[in-house]
């Protein structure tokens, strides 16, 4: 403690001080944080800035696939993006995937335009995933398809007159702007599981439903959980990020306009750049 610099802590800074002097940029195996005690060091914002910033992946000790991205002079950065195009979150941390209801989906290091997805094939996989979870926790009250060009979550309700199936959260292919439009007709619950555990519990369905716009939103986005959080707050009429009428709105590496609908929510995704 005090002025006592450990052997480790001398290691560290020489490994720095080479870093500068060769001017290079490279993923290197040294620890400079520690997760343990949650603390990263110094770290700098780059919030709504879109600049790429140079600087190296440090993983993250004892957590796989988790790293934090720091330049040569020792700072770490969240809220921006790294000089290979991924998202470094708020928390200053990136996952090489994200695990979300059960479907492992690797980290985006660009947008996915509505060209690139071309046939929506390409999202089956996890789909059925997210599928066989639903169907283990929710049994019938939520089913997830994929179409040629949305997928579709929906809900089916028996009464007198027969099974009655309401669409409650798509992602519609939108060539327009190539880029897609989020339809949101459910309650749906953040970062929070509710207590009860009871299949139709309206709580437990807005939290699986969030979930499910969480899919939607990694697998086009690279900040997919920061889209996923402005949508939700505007939807829940708290709108933190400011999502407007009609009009663009930057949220990370997306541009949004709201559109409303009959009961139902329209928010129009297109790449920022």
């Amino acid at each position: 403690m005090g002025n006592t610099v450990s052997n480790k802590e001398k290691k560290r800074k020489r490994l720095i001080r080479l870093l500068c002097a060769a001017g290079v940029l490279m993923m290197v195996a040294a620890v400079y944080l520690s997760p343990k005690q949650g603390e990263f060091g110094p770290i700098k914002s780059e919030a709504n800035s879109i600049t790429k910033i140079n600087g190296v992946w440090i993983p993250f000790e004892g957590i796989p696939g988790a790293y934090a991205y720091a330049t040569s002079d020792g700072v770490f950065h969240s809220d921006c993006y790294s000089s290979d195009g991924f998202y470094v979150e708020a928390s200053g941390v990136r996952f090489l995937t994200k695990n979300i209801l059960g479907a492992e989906m690797p980290m985006r290091n660009s947008w996915f335009t509505a060209k690139e997805a071309n046939n929506f094939d390409i999202f089956v996989p996890w789909a059925l995933t997210v599928q066989q979870t639903l169907n283990s926790t929710l049994k019938n009250y939520r089913t997830l398809t994929v179409y040629s060009n949305y997928m579709m979550l929906s809900s089916a309700s028996n009464t007198s007159n027969g099974t009655y199936i309401a669409d409650r959260l798509g992602l519609y292919k939108n060539s327009d702007i190539n880029g897609y439009t989020l339809m949101v007709g459910t309650s749906i619950i953040g970062d929070r599981k509710a207590f009860s555990t009871a299949v139709g519990n309206v709580d437990l369905l807005a939290y699986y439903d969030y979930e499910v716009l969480r899919f939607y939103t990694n697998a086009v986005s690279r900040n997919g959980d920061l889209l996923a959080s402005a949508i939700y707050s505007h939807w829940m009429d708290v709108n933190e990020q400011g999502l407007k009428l009609g009009e663009w709105v930057r949220i990370g590496d997306t541009m949004v306009r709201y559109i409303p609908g009959d009961g139902r929510g329209l928010y129009e995704i297109k790449a920022a750049f």
